[in-house]
């Protein structure tokens, strides 16, 4: 447990006092005592839990040191760790991705395609790099018919990557035909490729797992394409995983 909690970002001492009172309530020669915490030290270690809120203190003498609810507790340190690992590596991300854009490189975590032949490559990147999960909204504006030779080879893709055991859910316009290769998919793999009906004017976009989002840009006119987007981070994942299922449980 001490070294979970330490991986939650604990010191070793903080670790050591916290386990101890996850179920105990104890004065501060106690803790030193079970823990082996030095006493001059302790003192300091429980002024740091109090500050992160992770322990309380009574009224009494002398005043013993508790936790009034350890799941709470493991939620905050939990929470707490997601949300510094997310800016260290939204830091990061930003960083090599100025880098490639100065070599003239492409980046990995930010990708933009304006030309249809970007449009194909970006698209492909949903399927091919996909491992558990993809929810897809295809909006009022969808026209299966336009663009069908790219359409036939995404939608091949999307038979192979169900067939790996990705998990494909799609929203489609109630009047909008669903193409052959899907309808057989459906019909052969119900449990990993699923279809609900429809119509939305939502940004057309594709969910990947848990952290990554295709976003298109296009209008009722297939001519107006106004770009693609592919980018990864969880906290915009998260936002449109949500609104995802709000369209698909009122979907038929």
């Amino acid at each position: 447990m001490e070294q979970e909690l330490m991986n939650l970002g604990l010191s070793y001492y903080e670790s050591k006092a916290l386990n101890l009172l996850l179920s105990q309530k104890l004065n501060l020669r106690q803790i030193s005592d079970k823990t082996k915490i030095p006493f001059g030290k302790v003192y300091s270690v429980i002024k740091s839990l109090k500050e992160k809120e992770l322990v309380k203190e009574t009224n009494t003498r002398p005043k013993l040191i508790y936790i009034e609810n350890a799941s709470e507790i493991i939620s905050k340190l939990i929470k707490d760790k997601k949300e510094k690992d997310y800016e260290n590596e939204s830091k990061l991300k930003s960083l090599v991705t100025e880098i490639d854009k100065i070599k003239g490189n492409k980046t990995k975590f930010f990708e933009i395609g304006t030309s249809s032949q970007e449009n194909k490559l970006i698209q492909l990147r949903t399927f091919n790099e996909a491992e558990n999960e993809v929810l897809q909204i295809l909006n009022i504006y969808h026209k299966p018919k336009s663009n069908r030779n790219s359409k036939n080879i995404w939608e091949k893709s999307i038979a192979d990557v169900v067939k790996k055991g990705v998990i494909f859910k799609t929203i489609y316009p109630i009047k909008c035909e669903i193409p052959k290769t899907l309808e057989k998919l459906n019909k052969k793999h119900p449990d990993k490729f699923q279809i609900k009906r429809l119509d939305t004017d939502f940004t057309r976009c594709d969910i990947i797992d848990n952290n990554k989002v295709m976003i298109k840009l296009i209008h009722e006119d297939p001519l107006q394409f106004g770009g693609i987007l592919f980018i990864e981070d969880e906290k915009l994942n998260r936002n449109l995983r949500k609104i995802f299922y709000e369209l698909w449980n009122g979907a038929s």
